[in-house]
């Protein structure tokens, strides 16, 4: 009697583990579920939020070169095409990160590889005839130390689409790279430099955004005659890479 009282109490006992463990794997399933549905949802709105900016930063764009069309004064002109550049090199990051669907880090080389096209093909829509040449190593960066970059070769590029080459041809070189315990950002031409004693021409705006833009890194940024032309580099530290 005791044998059977007891086999029969163990029986009972497996049968209410095996319908608890049922329900824990429902309960599990279920919340499984649930949770891919929001970050599906999650996934969803960033992937709309993201269009959202992009076009609406592209309206901006637009409104800016439609101002810019309006103007004659040439130094007004050059401040608002600088500004679009560098509301385009935003929005092309939201561009890139609704068509990846990346949050947090972003393949920078692709990322940039977008921003200088679109600087190469605005140049030219302003009859430019200067080239543009890229060496972007394969990289993954965070999100917002890919914006940086790709606004500080805006900057870059585009001021020596504007003053590197006053006899209206040459080439611009631009390279993403990998240093020891770095990455380094550079933008070179074989133009006439910098002028005397390296002060950049223009307002000035476009190097103290490079300057801040530097500091919010921790990066250090160069500046280099050649013979002939200038280059210069962003060199951050390798940590800001994504692993």
């Amino acid at each position: 009697v005791t044998l059977h009282r007891y086999g029969r109490a163990l029986m009972l006992a497996r049968d209410e583990v095996n319908r608890a463990n049922q329900t824990l794997e429902l309960r599990v399933e279920q919340r499984t579920s649930e949770l891919s549905r929001a970050r599906d949802r999650a996934e969803l709105l960033l992937a709309e939020m993201n269009h959202r900016v992009a076009n609406s930063l592209a309206i901006v764009s637009s409104l800016v070169r439609m101002q810019t069309r309006e103007l004659t004064e040439p130094s007004a002109r050059a401040a608002l095409e600088e500004t679009n550049a560098r509301i385009q090199a935003v929005a092309q990051m939201h561009k890139h990160l609704f068509t990846t669907g990346t949050v947090g880090e972003v393949a920078a080389d692709t990322y940039l590889n977008s921003v200088l096209g679109q600087i190469e093909s605005s140049m030219a829509a302003n009859g430019s005839n200067l080239s543009l040449r890229q060496r972007l190593a394969p990289m993954t960066l965070a999100t917002s130390d890919a914006v940086y970059l790709g606004i500080v070769a805006t900057e870059w590029v585009t001021n020596a689409f504007k003053y590197a080459y006053p006899g209206g041809s040459g080439e611009v070189r631009v390279r993403l790279e990998q240093g020891h315990g770095t990455i380094e950002l550079i933008v070179e031409d074989d133009g006439v430099g910098r002028g005397h004693e390296g002060v950049a021409r223009g307002t000035g705006l476009g190097t103290r955004v490079v300057n801040t833009i530097a500091g919010l890194m921790r990066a250090d940024v160069h500046y280099r005659q050649c013979d002939p032309g200038t280059q210069a580099q962003l060199v951050l530290p390798v940590r800001s890479q994504v692993p």
